[in-house]
Order: structure tokens, then C-alpha cells, then sequence
């Protein structure tokens, strides 16, 4: 009896143990930003989860919190389906779009854009590209004591994301296809500097004035 008590013993230490390295390993794996896996085209994802949140990932996010659902591919796959989820607290759906344009494939430098376009938020992802971050805020009933919704959509990356930093916990249901990496289709034209008429008038007189004074 007591050679089995030790051998039931050593069992379910084994087993704590294992458990113990797995959700190690799930809580690395939550704070991943862009994985490596790549993936074939139109590969079918169906997806549960009941997930507490952790600091965003992205840098110079962190004192948010969020939940990562799909995460970045670096093979630059697009993500393509339907999310619902019910959350603890107020939440934003965070699509992320990956920014893979440069004119050196090395450093994916992000586009440089005339400010008179407006300014979007570009996040240097150091040395792995960058992303643009987009956030929409589903409208929740005032009295609402839980948060859900359901929608669309298409992008690189999905969380769901708290910009106050207040903690919470989401379950969620996902089904997207993954419809492959994105051909970019950039067209960015800026615009020539304008030069002051005001100065070329202010010029074309200092000019004349000089020419006066030679021939004096």
C-alpha cells in the first residue's frame, strides 16, 4: 500500500507538473506579438475561448489592457470573418493592419506620408515591420452590467482591448478564414512643395533693382 500510495503520489505530481509547464507555456504564448507559423490559403479557423486580459503588447500600449484573439502572421496573412463575444467590461475591437511597405524589404519602413494627409497610428514593431492600429467601439446599452457584440471584419490581427487599462474577462467566438498574405496596393502621391508667390515677387524685384543699379 505504501509502494502504491508513492507511485499514485509521484503520478500526480507528474501530472501537476505538466500542467504547471503548459499553462507556462500559454501565458508566453499570450504575450507573442507576430508569429512565424505560416499558413495556406482559405484555411478554416473556428475558435473558442474564455481569456483574462494582459497588458497590450503593442509597444507603447502596455498601461492598456487586451485580449489577443488572431494574432500577427509574419508572412503577412489576412484574416477574413466574423467575431462575437460578451466582456466584464467595456471593450474595443482592435483590428490590427500590417505595414509592409519599403523601399528596402529588410527594414519594412513604414510610408512616408504629407502630414496635410492627416496622421494615422503607425507602430514600429522594432525590426519585425510595423502596424496600423484601429479601434471600434460598439455601441453597449447604458444600463448594460455586461458588454457584447457581434461583427465583421478583415485584418492582419484581432484583440479585443480596454483603453482605459481597466482588467477584464471576455468569452468569444471566432470563425474567419485565412485568405492568405496581402498584395500591397499602395499608392501614395505627395503633393510638390509649394514655393510663396509672395517670395518669387520679392525676388524678381531684388532682381530688377540690381539690374537698375548696373546699368547706372
Amino acid at each position: 500500500m505504501v509502494l502504491a500510495a508513492f507511485i499514485l503520489l509521484f503520478t500526480d505530481s507528474e501530472k501537476t507538473e505538466n500542467a504547471l509547464a503548459q499553462i507556462q507555456n500559454n501565458t508566453q504564448g499570450a504575450t507573442e506579438l507576430i508569429t512565424q507559423e505560416k499558413s495556406g490559403e482559405n484555411e478554416k479557423i473556428v475558435q473558442q475561448g474564455v481569456v483574462t486580459s494582459s497588458p497590450d503588447p503593442l509597444p507603447g500600449h502596455e498601461a492598456h489592457q487586451s485580449v489577443t484573439i488572431l494574432r500577427l502572421k509574419g508572412d503577412n496573412t489576412v484574416y477574413e470573418g466574423t467575431l462575437s463575444f460578451i466582456s466584464s467590461k467595456p471593450v474595443e475591437v482592435q483590428l490590427l493592419y500590417r505595414n509592409m511597405s519599403s523601399p528596402n524589404a529588410t527594414q519594412f519602413a513604414p510610408p512616408q506620408i504629407n502630414p496635410q494627409f492627416g496622421t494615422m497610428n503607425i507602430i514600429s514593431l522594432s525590426g519585425q515591420g510595423s502596424v496600423i492600429s484601429s479601434l471600434i467601439q460598439p455601441q453597449y446599452p447604458e444600463d448594460a452590467t455586461s458588454f457584447s457584440a457581434s461583427l465583421p471584419f478583415a485584418a492582419n490581427g484581432l484583440a479585443l482591448h480596454n483603453l482605459d487599462g481597466d482588467e477584464f474577462v471576455t468569452t468569444y467566438t471566432v470563425v474567419a478564414d485565412q485568405v492568405g498574405p496581402a498584395q500591397r496596393a499602395d499608392e501614395i502621391i505627395n503633393p510638390p512643395i509649394e514655393t510663396d508667390d509672395n517670395d518669387n515677387e520679392d525676388e524678381e524685384d531684388e532682381d530688377e533693382e540690381d539690374d537698375d543699379e548696373d546699368n547706372n
